[in-house]
């Protein structure tokens, strides 16, 4: 996870960031030639873009607690042969990083203040889903769309970036999830989900208890149209 997370800093993600009152480039960004090309990670955000039926994002955070140099004197940009995009970086550290096209993506490189281990940078791969909206028709094909672009689509020196998609993990503050759907005649018919085992929330603070989860797989025995019903705070993410 350590290698994806520093593979995934070079990812490119919306045009939002583009959009954005961005601070100024200066001098002092200098290019990290030390992570893998950006002209690859560039590969991965364009396959996204267009084969992931808008269902995946990649995210990217500044870990504060892991950093050295305090966030708020961290500056970034990707600088290519061409240009330099400013990354605005949240006050919670999130970030996004620019789409370049892919011959201006060959020349490109991150370029940060920090020297080398002062800025810690998480990148996930995130499901868009809101938690209200997942049915066991949208778990089937967040499957068979991750499968997809995994095997097919996605060259091999790319799918270890990609994680290798098992369920939909679903985790929350109280295990009370449940599925509702009706039946022809119109009766509403509810199916508590069971607790996994074992089963822990991305992310959460080593020593700490993680929230309860279950998992959906898709290949459930139960009607497409049956809609979870999530407790306040739930939080979808991809097992791998």
């Amino acid at each position: 996870m350590r290698l994806l997370a520093c593979c995934l800093i070079l990812a490119a993600t919306t045009a939002h960031a583009q959009n954005a009152v961005l601070p100024p480039v200066t001098t002092e960004l200098k290019r990290d030639g030390s992570v893998l090309p950006y002209a690859t990670m560039n590969s991965l955000l364009t396959k996204l873009r267009q084969h992931s039926e808008g269902l995946f994002r990649l995210d990217f955070k500044v870990d504060a607690e892991k950093s050295k140099k305090p966030l708020p004197e961290m500056r970034m940009a990707v600088r290519s042969d061409d240009a330099d995009y400013p990354i605005k970086i949240e006050a919670d550290g999130r970030f996004d990083l620019p789409v370049l096209s892919e011959a201006e993506a060959k020349t490109a490189d991150l370029a940060t203040n920090a020297a080398k281990g002062e800025m810690a940078v998480r990148g996930t791969v995130e499901i868009t889903v809101p938690p209200e909206q997942l049915t066991i028709a949208k778990v089937r094909q967040l499957m068979r769309v991750a499968r997809t672009l995994r095997e097919e689509l996605l060259p091999w020196y790319l799918r270890f970036l990609f994680p290798r998609m098992q369920a939909v993990r679903i985790c929350s503050a109280t295990p009370s999830w449940e599925l509702e759907w009706r039946e022809q005649n119109g009766q509403l018919m509810g199916l508590p989900l069971p607790q996994a085992s074992g089963e822990r929330e991305p992310f959460t603070p080593k020593g700490e208890a993680s929230r309860p989860c279950t998992l959906l797989t898709g290949q459930e025995n139960w009607p497409e149209a049956a809609r979870l019903v999530p407790p306040p705070g739930t939080k979808l993410s991809i097992k791998i």
